[in-house]
């Protein structure tokens, strides 16, 4: 770090002696996670400029509430903006040139994630953290404490369409105390020690963002870290999950939730049945379960969202709101109501025939898991299209991902998606598809979504269910690509819906076991 690069600490200092009069320029400005930030910033009062190399819907939603966002970067922009501080998100390099004019000019900078802790700490930091389903815990937690009364401030890591924006900054107090401020803290880049919670929700943890991190050792090093800053409130964590279980021994005050017999949430699935659609649509699923508290039945809960990650997520969002001190059915009925986030598991065509689904999943643990929640759908086929993401995660899973698409009839590649890594010599989709076929399982490769989108199309039999999962912004084009032509071909009601998280739904009567 630079003497002019901010830690937490320093952001606190500058937002308490400027206060709403501070100016602060955002590079990579239409990103998920820096748009949230302008959009909290500019609910403080803030002067909020910034930059993009493209504009986009969440650009445009900045500038709408008056924030001065250019397409493309230059020096130029900084001087313009005289900013107080200028923050930049993890994708954008150091190299940047109004990166380089505020350090050269002795702006303070600051990354995305200080500038978000130090926001959080100005009142009730409420921390989700974990490999797999955090975007979803999160916003289904703001979304059920704003259902419930509480406006929180939130900052979600992803468009959700129920929370819009997907970062709010709440003013005033709840019950004579700050609101809650319910966020995803990220792992990826290193940034997750940054926050102190006062409560937190820990997922799971697993090998990723190897990276950053030196091996498998230093990330569960950063959870322990992480758990250990909790102060005041609940710390609640998934006891399904062998390794983050291990890491919490440590911490007897800790609360376990999942399906494992000695949680002090215990979920039961109950049945995944289908509901009413929309007028003319096809019948949508929906699943019921209990939860236990300490041998006691709390409840019965029904949720939208699909497969067991998912009940795992809704049962972490169902036990933090009871430790707040909410009632039972009050819960009940601000959990229902979640539709999810965009691109986790999210449907975008279904008719009496075929069926579109998107989804972010990029680990073989998601992978895996999202396929399994679809085909608790019952289709005919599980056509899957997969685009790779980073050439390192790719490289250091590659066993992994050689099998985790077991559940798939027929299966596509695109290129990888880079993220703004370099390519690394021979590892690319087709290296990847030669390990897959050496596992027994077929697979073809295409070079642009477009014709990806081609190939599913001419391969769509009725029963069958098409899934494009992988975090590059080609294979939800290709998505859409299809969807739009299964829209034009068929005038009859077609069912847009969406169901968020990555999970794979148990049996009817038994719990979800997959964890263990």
């Amino acid at each position: 770090m630079n003497r002019y690069e901010l830690d937490t600490w320093g952001v606190e200092e500058l937002l308490r002696r400027a206060g709403s009069s501070l100016a602060v320029h955002l590079i990579g400005a239409g990103g998920c996670g820096m748009s949230g930030l302008g959009h909290l910033l500019l609910d403080l009062g803030c002067r909020v400029t910034g930059s993009d190399l493209q504009d986009n819907a969440e650009t445009a939603g900045l500038r709408a509430r008056g924030a001065m966002v250019h397409q493309g970067h230059a020096a130029s922009h900084i001087t313009a903006a005289a900013p107080h501080l200028v923050v930049r998100s993890s994708a954008v390099p150091e190299d940047n040139p109004e990166w380089r004019q505020a350090r050269e000019a002795g702006i303070p900078l600051a990354r995305r994630a200080p500038v978000l802790a130090a926001l959080a700490h100005r009142q009730r930091p409420l921390c989700v953290a974990g490999m797999h389903g955090k975007t979803t815990t999160t916003a289904w937690l703001a979304f059920a404490l704003e259902q419930l009364g509480a406006s929180p401030s939130y900052a979600v890591g992803w468009l959700t369409p129920q929370l819009s924006p997907h970062a709010r900054y709440s003013h005033g107090q709840a019950n004579g105390q700050p609101p809650w401020f319910v966020l995803e803290a990220d792992e990826s880049d290193g940034t997750l020690l940054e926050f102190r919670p006062h409560a937190a929700i820990l997922l799971n943890v697993d090998e990723d963002h190897l990276d950053y991190f030196q091996d498998f050792a230093a990330v569960r090093l950063e959870f322990q870290q992480f758990a250990d800053q909790v102060r005041g409130g609940p710390l609640l964590y998934c006891l399904d999950d062998e390794r983050l279980a291990g890491l919490m021994k440590r911490r007897p005050d800790a609360l376990a939730y999942g399906c494992h017999p000695l949680a002090h949430y215990r979920l039961e699935f109950i049945h995944c049945r289908p509901q009413p659609g929309p007028s003319g649509a096809a019948p949508e699923p929906a699943s019921c379960f209990e939860i236990w508290h300490q041998r006691r039945r709390l409840g019965e809960f029904h949720t939208r969202l699909l497969g067991a990650q998912n009940l795992s997520n809704a049962a972490a969002v169902i036990a933090m709101l009871h430790q707040l001190g909410y009632a039972v059915d009050d819960i009940a009925r601000a959990v229902a109501g979640f539709s999810g986030a965009a691109r986790r598991q999210q449907c975008l065509y279904r008719d009496a025939h075929v069926a579109v689904y998107d989804d972010y999943g990029h680990h073989p643990n998601e992978i895996r898991l999202t396929l399994q929640a679809m085909r608790s759908l019952s289709p005919q086929r599980l056509l899957v299209a997969f685009q790779p993401h980073r050439y390192t995660r790719t490289q250091k899973l590659v066993e992994q991902f050689a099998t985790c698409f077991k559940g798939a009839d027929r299966l596509w590649l695109l290129p990888i998606y880079p993220a703004s890594e370099p390519p690394i010599p021979g590892v690319d989709s087709e290296w990847l598809a030669q390990a897959i076929r050496t596992e027994g399982q077929p697979v073809e490769l295409c070079e642009q979504p477009a014709a990806l989108a081609q190939a599913v199309r001419a391969q769509l039999q009725p029963g069958d269910l098409a899934l494009f999962i992988g975090a590059g912004a080609d294979i939800t084009v290709a998505a859409h690509l299809l969807a739009s032509q299964l829209r034009a071909d068929n005038p009859l009601p077609a069912s847009p819906g969406a169901a968020a998280g990555a999970g794979g739904a148990p049996p009817a009567g038994r719990c979800c076991g997959r964890f263990r």
